[in-house]
């Protein structure tokens, strides 16, 4: 995969995230940041979910944490 959507994945493991949060996490741009959002949860490895005006995102299942998890402890 793409280094900065791993990134993304990896910084969602403990929690879900508002698009801020990740865009400081993982330093990227405001635009960056959706644009890799969009892709990885039109594959089905996030869910986004909206509160008032912030869009908040999360891993979708357990499958997909502990894979990440495990990504997490060789690479990031």
């Amino acid at each position: 995969g793409h280094p900065g959507r791993l990134l993304i994945l990896c910084s969602l493991l403990d929690s879900k995230k508002s698009v801020t949060e990740i865009e400081e996490i993982c330093e990227m741009s405001q635009s960056q940041t959706s644009q890799y959002l969009k892709k990885l949860e039109s594959a089905g490895l996030i869910h986004s979910e909206k509160d008032g005006k912030y869009h908040y995102y999360s891993l979708k299942d357990e499958r997909i944490r502990e894979l990440m998890a495990k990504l997490q402890k060789l690479y990031c």
